[in-house]
């Protein structure tokens, strides 16, 4: 029986599920996405998930893991920005920091540098033919992205002007309930 389930599994009849519920996963290929371990650790502690999200790049296999660019990177303007949001974010009820670091796990898998001399020398990929100037697309494109950050800039400032409003009220009435009480006595 052993055999016959080697055999299938090797053969690939059986799906993950069925080598989780049945036995099997030693059998064959199995693969985990490059950024498997990473995710998991943010999902135990964000900031520390979007730390190594941060260092992984530099992170040498040979002694000393951590070469001067490593901390160079890691404590860049940007990556401490970073990692205090996912700080603040995590101790907001953990959900909010989670996202954000998973968002930003993301954000960095996706940015894959664009190579126009590969799609054009590789004649299976798709090429348009419509007559449309591509260069002028990507450039209308890449505007646009940066009309809707300034626009996300605004109004991140108009919500952190609201913020400090807001504690300062708040200090405002904490110290008149301070007197009113005081004046009881």
């Amino acid at each position: 029986m052993a055999q016959k389930a080697a055999n299938e599994i090797n053969a690939d009849q059986w799906t993950l599920f069925d080598k989780i519920m049945y036995g099997g996963l030693g059998y064959g290929a199995f693969c985990l996405p490059s950024d498997f371990f990473k995710v998991i650790i943010a999902i135990i502690f964000p900031p520390l998930g979007h730390i190594i999200n941060v260092v992984e790049d530099t992170v040498s296999d040979t002694f000393p893991y951590f070469t001067w660019e490593t901390l160079y990177k890691l404590f860049s303007n940007e990556a401490i920005k970073q990692i205090v949001y996912s700080l603040i974010l995590t101790t907001l009820f953990y959900i909010p920091g989670l996202v954000y670091t998973l968002t930003i796990i993301v954000n960095k898998e996706r940015k894959v540098s664009y190579d126009k001399s590969y799609i054009y020398e590789n004649p299976r990929i798709y090429q348009p033919t419509d007559g449309t100037d591509w260069d002028n697309v990507a450039a209308g494109t890449k505007s646009a992205i940066g009309g809707v950050r300034s626009t996300g800039e605004t109004a991140v400032g108009d919500v952190q002007s609201a913020g400090e409003t807001a504690v300062d009220e708040v200090e405002g009435g904490f110290d008149s309930a301070i007197d009113a009480i005081g004046s009881l006595f």
